[in-house]
């Protein structure tokens, strides 16, 4: 799949924000900008409040999709399709190195630190593509 998206791969691996959108157990859709890092199976990996709107969705429904800012004008837009589930057994985000050094700047422009985005935002979740438009 991907070495037909080779762009869109190299989008994940530099851009720092996605729409994530998931959908309630009633059909109701959500989207809302995340944090995200690309990892290094292909897999995103993004932390969450819990409780949380997208927890609770994920929980019903794993099918998710995340889009890839535009070009302003109405180019380079990509939709990943998939499906994401909570990881409860994973490492708080301070041990996710590459995740905390990637957003340090983030971090640092809203004066939090490692310890407490990972304690506002303490549920990992993984995603899975399965295809990708764009």
């Amino acid at each position: 799949m991907w070495n037909e998206h080779r762009e869109v791969h190299n989008r994940l691996e530099t851009e720092p924000i996605v729409w994530m959108t998931t959908v309630s157990a009633a059909g109701k859709p959500s989207t809302a900008p995340v944090w995200f890092y690309l990892n290094d199976d292909d897999t995103i990996t993004i932390y969450s409040r819990d409780p949380s709107v997208r927890i609770r969705n994920l929980e019903q429904n794993p099918l998710v999709t995340l889009h890839l800012e535009g070009n302003g004008q109405g180019g380079a837009i990509a939709v990943l399709n998939g499906a994401a589930s909570i990881e409860r057994d994973a490492a708080p985000a301070t041990a996710n190195t590459a995740f905390i050094a990637k957003y340090q700047s983030f971090l640092d422009n809203h004066s939090w630190t490692p310890e407490w985005f990972a304690e506002h935002y303490p549920a990992a979740i993984r995603m899975t593509t399965v295809s990708v438009r764009g």
